[in-house]
């Protein structure tokens, strides 16, 4: 079990009952528009967004009309300034201290205690809902093994003649049983109808709209929707409102399944019908709700709302029927936006992966300078035009950039002209980090070398979300998804980008295949310079995920240059500790050496 997957059900939930909600209230003011067969149908799709939660979505970029509470489950760990990790050193080149981790903690919310205490206790719930489930239908179990099948030969030619009335071939089984009161059907693949043992009381007329009732239900698979509702009972136990819809679905069907007895019946035995209920509903004791099983009378709410609807029946016009059908069309509609929203799949944080498109491909096996961690490596050779991979698996899995992202938010600041090369201070709030490089007015150039997050994340605010969006849907960064907050989308939010992602990335960026002003372009390249050495140049970005203290992800990203060449990189840890930003730079750069791309001045 994951807890998150947990805190998404819970908030899942919180979305349900606002959908369902706003379906009760617009069924209850239109209900004298619309058909009591729509009620029902509507009802049925409705249901249906029970099963969504469990669903993979993750596939489906769909945005929703809810995604704002979806934000609440993304946002459900805090960031903190936490310690600085990993080797520091000094050069002379420009960019001094580049190997130092400035990172930014996530603090793992304390709930997931909470969380695993919850899960067992909505586990518990289950079983004993299924329990009770499985005890309230052992009287199915009962009735069915003492069932008589009916020979008597008046009453099986009327069940016929009642078949052929509503055009249903089905093989029904029909018999009666010592053990109920009141008639009963149950039975998915062969259906059951049952009616009590003694039935002199009844007349033939009353007979008769006591098997079309039950034989609606056969033909409209009624027994079906019983079992889905008992599943959903089970499931969502913990859930008044959607106890509260279920109930009302279960009338709802018992009102359509009378309306379409009332069609068959003439006008004189509508009457008759209505007494046959009230006859029943006075006879037999109120079963349960977790029965999988229709009854011809239940609760006394129940019976009263058919009764009055029974005594206003009506042959609907087709002017209802259309309007009927266009308010289908309507909750069709709502109930298809709101899937993606309740999707816990969709927003279980699953590996994202992409297709590798590029062909010239060489494969090389790293392995030895990563240990134990998860590693992988992507390095293009621009004079030769062909890729190098170690790991291709996670070289195509998508992670949050982290502070990579910097590259392109200081980019983005500058094409919207926040900040240009001559000015791009913004000053320091007063909030104590627990870097002093941090604690002081930045410009684009200190920010780039120190990491300050405050800065891109007052840059990233200037700049706004929905601008943002369309930067990184422009310039197709990673999934292009800021469904996240904006202070930390890139760090523990909904942006991911694979590695072989950042090298294209930083390829486009590099010629300017993005048509940016070319002067933005050489700000960003001069900001990220890193060092020199032997007349070759490393610019990059490393990029840290802390969690609790703890450095569990790593990038490092940038390109060489030099004198006939360039070549990009991109390089990505994951560990339980010791995989941040500083400690995937040093092994890259012992990989360039290898790979005799560049050797570091460090």
């Amino acid at each position: 079990m994951s807890s998150s997957f947990f805190t998404f059900f819970l908030i899942s939930n919180i979305t349900l009952s606002l959908i369902y909600c706003i379906i009760l209230l617009i069924k209850k003011l239109l209900k004298i528009q619309i058909t009591v067969n729509t009620q029902y149908y509507i009802s049925i799709i409705s249901l249906l967004l029970l099963i969504v939660p469990f669903i993979p979505f993750h596939w489906l970029k769909t945005v929703s009309l809810f995604d704002w509470m979806i934000n609440l489950g993304e946002n459900n760990s805090t960031l903190t300034n936490i310690h600085s990790a990993g080797k520091t050193s000094t050069t002379s080149g420009q960019n001094a201290n580049w190997l130092q981790d400035f990172s930014m903690s996530i603090d793992q919310s304390p709930f997931p205690m909470m969380e695993s205490v919850f899960f067992i206790i909505w586990i518990s719930g289950i079983i004993f809902i299924l329990i009770a489930t499985l005890y309230s239908n052992l009287r199915i179990y009962k009735i069915k093994k003492n069932l008589q099948v009916i020979e008597n030969k008046r009453l099986s030619t009327l069940f016929y003649t009642c078949k052929k009335d509503i055009h249903f071939n089905k093989k029904v089984v029909l018999g009666y049983s010592s053990l109920i009161k009141s008639p009963i059907t149950f039975g998915v693949i062969t259906p059951y109808i049952v009616i009590p043992q003694d039935t002199s009381m009844l007349s033939a007329e009353e007979m008769k709209c006591i098997l079309l009732h039950e034989l609606y239900h056969c033909k409209r698979r009624d027994m079906l929707v019983n079992y889905f509702m008992c599943l959903a009972r089970t499931v969502y136990w913990f859930n008044p409102l959607v106890w509260y819809f279920l109930n009302e679905m279960k009338t709802e069907m018992e009102i359509s399944c009378d309306y379409a007895v009332l069609r068959s019946l003439d006008n004189e035995s509508h009457l008759k019908y209505g007494e046959v209920i009230l006859k029943f509903a006075s006879l037999s004791k109120r079963s349960s709700s977790l029965l999988v099983a229709s009854e011809i009378s239940r609760s006394y709410k129940q019976v009263k709302r058919r009764i009055v609807k029974i005594s206003d029946f009506h042959v609907e016009s087709n002017m209802l029927k259309m309007k009927s059908s266009l308010v289908f069309i309507f909750f069709l509609a709502i109930v298809l936006i709101s899937i993606p929203s309740i999707s816990v799949m969709a927003l279980n944080k699953e590996k994202e992966t992409h297709a590798l498109s590029h062909t010239n491909v060489v494969y090389k096996d790293y392995s030895s300078f990563f240990d134990k961690l998860t590693a992988s490596a992507v390095i293009y050779d621009t004079k030769m035009k062909q890729y190098t991979i170690y790991n291709k698996e996670e070289s195509t899995t998508r992670f949050n950039p982290t502070s990579t992202y910097k590259i392109f938010s200081a980019l983005f600041a500058l094409d919207s002209g926040i900040i240009s090369k001559d000015n791009s201070q913004e000053n320091w709030d007063g909030t104590i980090y627990p870097y002093k490089e941090w604690n002081e007015d930045q410009d684009l150039f200190s920010a780039m070398k120190s990491s300050s997050s405050w800065y891109f994340q007052k840059l990233d605010h200037q700049v706004g979300k929905k601008k943002l969006q369309n930067y990184f849907k422009q310039i197709h960064y990673g999934n292009r998804d800021l469904l996240g907050d904006l202070s930390n989308y890139w760090l523990d939010g909904s942006l991911k980008i694979s590695p072989v992602e950042q090298v294209d990335m930083l390829k486009k960026l590099y010629d300017n295949e993005f048509s940016f002003d070319p002067s933005n372009i050489q700000t960003v390249k001069d900001s990220i310079l890193l060092e020199e050495s032997n007349g070759k140049l490393l610019s990059g970005k490393t990029g840290t995920t802390a969690v609790n203290g703890e450095n569990v992800s790593g990038w490092f990203v940038g390109y060489v240059e030099t004198s006939d060449n360039t070549f990009f990189f991109a390089f990505h840890i994951q560990g339980e500790k010791d995989s941040g930003g500083s400690n995937v730079a040093e092994k890259a750069l012992s990989i360039l050496e290898k790979e005799h791309i560049y050797q570091s001045v460090f």
